[in-house]
């Protein structure tokens, strides 16, 4: 594929929202961060006021996750199907924005997913290439049936344990762990539109190709979430998937300006980036052990050996200095 090359200005201080209400309870977040003036990752926005409405009049208050900035869930509620959402977030400097209403589509089919392990060629950030044992995720899929064209989207987030070194230490502290979730391949979107392609199942379709690296020494969860969409969610994606070049999330630094569904309520005209979204969900979960990998881990390890600190990757000393880590374990972890 020829890369495609959009040439923008970057603007900053714009309002960054990606979220939805899900039918799966875990699957309830908010994420808003601010533009920067350069090309750097959004400067995640804490301490706002984020609101679930529903059309019944209901509303529902998103709770910011202490130990992720800019991370807002819900907790104990679900979405229904064929019921209408928006957010309503209030910024600390007191501006409001609301999505558009989307209704939750009815039905969400059913997803299942196989791995391989394969040997690639992989550069590095310094250009060096080398040959490398890969990940490969495939999904199986079961399309939302009944009168509703399906739109559908697939992503696989991954989770894993990260146990910082245990130094011996006079006061007997112990670090707790952190749990690291993100995108397997957040360079991957993968989408389907049932107006173009009539089809009842999709078969072998490739989520995933991601580096089996340290991250594989403890326990390793992928998760692949199918995602039944509103035409309007799906039209969002798509464009997103074709001008940021498979670029995996809005809150990578974005090549151009997509329009989605959030306003200023005082001030139209303002360019908000970002989609909430209301969406079906169902999902396919399985974990891998070092022992499942087949071949041994050539990486360094977190184990105290009376190294000198800085012999020591980062991540060891201090896991919440991750991207995506928190020290709350999964409900299902």
């Amino acid at each position: 594929m020829t890369p495609i090359e959009v040439e923008t200005e970057n603007i900053g201080g714009k309002l960054v929202v990606s979220g939805q209400v899900s039918s799966i309870p875990e699957r309830n977040f908010v994420q808003l961060g601010i533009t920067a003036n350069t090309e750097r990752l959004p400067v995640p926005l804490s301490g706002a006021d984020v609101i679930l409405l529903s059309e019944g009049g209901q509303s529902y208050g998103y709770t910011e996750d202490p130990s992720n900035q800019g991370m807002y869930f819900l907790q104990g509620i679900s979405g229904e199907p064929l019921k209408t959402y928006q957010i309503r977030v209030t910024t600390p400097s007191g501006e409001i924005y609301e999505s558009a209403w989307e209704e939750m589509p009815q039905q969400a089919g059913q997803v299942t997913a196989t791995y391989e392990f394969v040997r690639e060629e992989f550069t590095d950030l310094e250009g060096i290439v080398s040959t490398e044992p890969f990940i490969k995720i495939y999904l199986n899929s079961t399309l939302p049936a009944g009168s509703q064209t399906p739109y559908v989207k697939w992503n696989t987030i991954e989770s894993f344990l990260l146990t910082p070194t245990d130094f011996p230490d006079p006061l007997g502290y112990v670090p707790p762990p952190c749990f690291i979730i993100q995108d397997a391949d957040p360079q991957r979107i993968v989408l389907f539109n049932g107006e173009d392609v009539k089809a009842t199942t999709v078969e072998n379709l490739l989520a995933v190709s991601r580096i089996v690296d340290w991250t594989f020494i403890e326990k390793h969860y992928f998760t692949t979430y199918q995602s039944s969409l509103t035409r309007d969610a799906y039209e969002y994606w798509r464009k997103v998937n074709i001008v940021a070049n498979q670029v995996g999330s809005i809150f990578d630094t974005p090549p151009a300006e997509i329009k989605g569904n959030i306003n200023n309520i005082k001030n139209p005209d303002e360019k908000v980036y970002g989609y909430f979204q209301a969406t079906n969900e169902s999902f396919y979960r399985f974990y891998l052990l070092q022992r499942d990998l087949g071949f041994p881990l050539l990486v360094t390890t977190c184990t105290y050996n009376n190294r000198n600190f800085q012999e020591y990757p980062s991540r060891c000393l201090d896991c919440s200095s991750l991207r995506n880590s928190t020290y709350q374990r999964p409900i299902w972890f």
